[in-house]
This record gives structure tokens, C-alpha cells and sequence, in this order.
């Protein structure tokens, strides 16, 4: 029997039955929170290795690595239906957590291929041989060669000039990605400063800060 104290020291007695019960439910709790973290690491590991299978994959390689995994998972006990949701919640997992490089070489979230139309091949096809003409040319060679686009002006010159962009904001991605970080920490900070004045009542602190910022 197990006897515990309250808060003003009236003794509480608990029968040994429940002490045994409630021990059991402290003890078998740890081990299935337990058995959840390594469930989670293991998941975790297995989101990442299906990844890199994926990643870039074209939809009809796709939709043969599902049927694959999903033939596992029937094989592991699952039904083909339970099979396919847990599939597309492994697919969302990795949506949430892992990036790919869009065509502008901008970091996005992953998101599984979709069957492509005629127009939609053509546009990439021509958006690869875009990228191929270009790769010749420095950056400073491109913004020289894009300034005198420039100077003539035209419309097939200003045409050639978003195609240089394109380019260029590809190359650059990275720095691009970096300084849109380093603004929203710095944006996050004010903004946080604001409502901690506004909280405050500190209003003339508020006014000078924003006076400052003009």
C-alpha cells in the first residue's frame, strides 16, 4: 500500500492494487512514448531515403515507385487502400520537409509530379534550351549584353531582357533565398519590438522608433 502526503499533510493512502495499476500506467506509458520516438526517427530516416528516389523524378517514374512501395506495404499487412493513404501521408511528410529548386532555381517545397500535357513538356523543353543558350555568358557578361538590350529597346531586344532575368535570378537563387531570410528575421524583430511598446503603453517610444524608420 502506498501512502502519500497532500499539500496540507493529509495523508493519502492509495490500495496496493491501484499503486500496482497506476505504476504500470507510468511504466508502459515511457515504454510506448518510447516506442513512438523510435517510430518517428525511423519514419523520419525512411521519409528522407524515399526522397531521394523521387526528387525529380518524372511523373510516369513516379507513379512506378508508388506502385512499388505501395505492393510493401500489402506485403507488410496493409490493405491496398490503407496502403495508398499511407503512401500519400508519407508524400505529405516529405511536402513539409524537404525542397527542391524550381525552374528559376528558387528553394520551394517538394510536390509530386502531375501527369504533363503537350504544353507543359514544351514549355520546360524550351525553358532547358533556354538555360543551355545562356550558360556561355558570365554574369557580368549577361547584365553588359542585357544593358544594350536595353538601349535599343524594342520589343524583341525587351523580350530577350526577361529571358536574362530569368537567367540571371536562376544563378542567384541561393543569395536571393539568403537576403529574403535575413529581412524577414529583421521585419519578425520589429514587429515583435512593436507590440512589445504597444503592450507597454509606450507609445512615444513607438512614435520615435517609427519616425526613425522613415
Amino acid at each position: 500500500m502506498s501512502v502519500a502526503t497532500s499539500a496540507i499533510a493529509v495523508p493519502v493512502v492509495i490500495s496496493d492494487a491501484d499503486t500496482n495499476t497506476l505504476f504500470d500506467i507510468g511504466f508502459q506509458s515511457t515504454k510506448a512514448e518510447q516506442a513512438m520516438e523510435q517510430g518517428k526517427a525511423r519514419l523520419d530516416t525512411l521519409d528522407a531515403n524515399l526522397f531521394d528516389f523521387i526528387k525529380g523524378a518524372s511523373y510516369a517514374v513516379f507513379m512506378k515507385m508508388r506502385e512499388v512501395i505501395i505492393t510493401g506495404a500489402v506485403d507488410a499487412g496493409r490493405t491496398a487502400e490503407a496502403s495508398q493513404k499511407q503512401f500519400e501521408r508519407q508524400i505529405g511528410r516529405i511536402s513539409a520537409n524537404f525542397t527542391v529548386e524550381n525552374e528559376q532555381g528558387v528553394k520551394v517545397a517538394y510536390k509530386k509530379p502531375v501527369a504533363e500535357s503537350p504544353d507543359a513538356k514544351r514549355k520546360a523543353d524550351a525553358r532547358k534550351a533556354e538555360i543551355a543558350r545562356l550558360e556561355k555568358f558570365e554574369d557580368g557578361e549577361l547584365l553588359d549584353v542585357k544593358a544594350e538590350l536595353l538601349r535599343k529597346g524594342d520589343n524583341k531586344s525587351l523580350n530577350e531582357v526577361k529571358k536574362i532575368n530569368a537567367e540571371v535570378t536562376r544563378r542567384n537563387a541561393d543569395v536571393i533565398a539568403e537576403s529574403k531570410a535575413e529581412i524577414k528575421v529583421i521585419v519578425d524583430k520589429i514587429n515583435a519590438r512593436i507590440k512589445e511598446l504597444v503592450k507597454d503603453g509606450d507609445i512615444d517610444s513607438l512614435t520615435a522608433g517609427l519616425l526613425a524608420m522613415e
